[in-house]
């Protein structure tokens, strides 16, 4: 048998995106690395959270990138993209 070797850890941009805050304080939030598209839901307490965003160096999505997260998992759990937006887009 053989030693598989592991591909490194991409090492890029960490994202967080507060989806939610529970009753108990607990914020519900996407985390991913590289890519904003590819996350993990994950809950922690607020000051934990706050420790875990500064320990990964985390920056927190704008309101933009979030648009186009949405818009990918509709995509994908639709069968469709999403309308495009002509407003920012000159077009022919």
């Amino acid at each position: 048998m053989t030693a598989r070797r592991l591909q490194p850890v991409n090492q890029g941009t960490r994202y967080v995106r507060i989806t939610g805050i529970t009753r108990g304080g607990f914020v519900e939030f996407q985390f991913s690395i590289g890519d904003p598209t590819l996350y993990l839901d994950m809950i922690l307490p607020k000051q934990a959270f706050d420790l875990f965003c500064e320990e990964q160096g985390a920056v927190h999505l704008s309101g933009t990138q979030a648009a186009a997260v949405d818009a990918d998992q509709l995509k994908w759990r639709d069968g469709h993209a999403a309308p495009l937006d002509t407003s920012s887009t000159s077009l022919p």
